[in-house]
């Protein structure tokens, strides 16, 4: 990968610690939409791990909400070049640790993979 450090991620939520390598994209601006806290972007595989959703309930996010599977879901609007008006689930992490960063964030989870061959699971935008 060119363009961006690998950072080591470690995140805890409902007990299940996940281990995982971010990607820094500088392009990634995902926000909070209520802090303007930037937003740890989760792969489908490490969605799964940490969450027990599958791709499929993460294409879904208004479907898989009002059924709550994971105290705290919420949505998290996005846009990208291929989806001007999208919502992702997401959720806070009070445990996270970003690189050498310890201190909660808001994770949302991407129904894709982040890299083709798995070696990125998650991406932080610029500031984290």
């Amino acid at each position: 990968h060119t363009g961006g450090d690998i950072l080591p991620v470690t995140l805890l939520l409902e007990g299940r610690s996940l281990a995982l390598r971010a990607l820094r994209d500088t392009g990634n601006t995902l926000q909070d939409p209520l802090t303007g806290q930037p937003v740890l972007v989760l792969g489908a595989d490490a969605a799964k791990e940490l969450t027990g959703l599958s791709p499929a309930q993460l294409r879904r996010p208004v479907d898989v909400l009002p059924k709550q599977p994971i105290p705290g879901l919420r949505l998290i609007p996005y846009h990208t070049i291929d989806t001007p008006e999208g919502l992702l689930l997401g959720v806070w992490i009070k445990e996270a640790k970003i690189g050498k960063r310890k201190a909660g964030t808001l994770v949302a989870f991407a129904p894709e993979k982040l890299s083709e061959d798995g070696s990125i699971q998650a991406l932080t935008g610029g500031m984290l």
